[in-house]
């Protein structure tokens, strides 16, 4: 009995995959964001876990990404509205590549070729099938230039900016980048400012894309002071500090 049910389950899983991976009608998108709210709020907590064996098979996550991938975001009516949903997407198809790969302990145990996950897995979107290097970096970084989305994208790792429990919408986006920056910047075990050594230590995002963020002669603890806490910000525009990267976390976001 047991057994038989353990095949239903997989077959019902394969059946779901299958139906994304064919051309298919876009799901219902008179409020999509509404339905992406309903699946966050259900398997990612308030810190940004993930309840992926949850996530595994949910009807309305698949539904979600049918929708994703046969929007057009060029016919939405503004930046705003395509930067959201850009954002929303990658965030979407990284979800929907751990599923395909789980049960893992991190990204980076997908394929042979370092960080196989993000530039050999590729998804199906209107502008073809793509990479999220190629959705961050193109479809993202170059065409919107805004330096808060790496507070907003989620890399499924325990360094990342936590995965947000809502999804990303035109109206509410500038508000929602700013809060990721900050929640991001003064969390503790991601960046510290060690005031008695005079050491502000910043997550490798600020290394890995540091000409985002700031200019050839802006200094990069700088632009950390904006969001960072009364006390910490007015420490560092009243002392001279050393930048130093932590080690980055590459284990699975996922809620035990």
């Amino acid at each position: 009995m047991f057994v038989k049910l353990e095949k239903l389950t997989i077959i019902l899983v394969f059946a779901a995959i299958i139906s994304y991976a064919l051309p298919a009608k876009a799901a219902d998108n008179s409020d999509p964001e509404a339905l992406f709210d309903k699946v966050l709020g259900k398997y990612v907590s308030d810190e940004g876990l993930v309840d992926y064996k949850g996530l595994k098979g949910d009807k309305e996550f698949l539904e979600y990404v049918k929708y994703i991938s046969n929007t057009e975001p060029d016919s939405l009516p503004s930046d705003k509205h395509r930067l959201a949903f850009w954002i929303n997407a990658y965030n979407t198809f990284v979800l929907f590549g751990v599923l395909e790969e789980y049960p893992i302990k991190g990204v980076l145990e997908v394929g042979l070729v370092p960080h196989s996950f993000f530039r050999l897995k590729k998804f199906r979107t209107k502008h073809g099938k793509i990479t999220l290097t190629t959705l961050e970096n193109k479809k993202i970084r170059e065409a919107f230039r805004e330096p808060l989305i790496h507070f907003a994208v989620n890399c499924a790792s325990g360094g990342c900016p936590k995965l947000a429990n809502k999804a990303y919408r035109a109206e509410t986006l500038d508000r929602q980048l700013k809060d990721g920056a900050a929640s991001f910047i003064n969390n503790r075990e991601k960046n510290y400012l060690d005031r008695e050594k005079r050491v502000l230590r910043l997550s490798k995002i600020f290394e890995w894309y540091r000409d985002d963020f700031v200019g050839k002669d802006e200094k990069l603890e700088n632009y950390v002071a904006q969001y960072l806490n009364a006390e910490d910000s007015e420490f560092i525009k009243n002392n001279e500090v050393v930048i130093e990267f932590l080690e980055y976390d590459w284990n699975l976001n996922e809620k035990k």
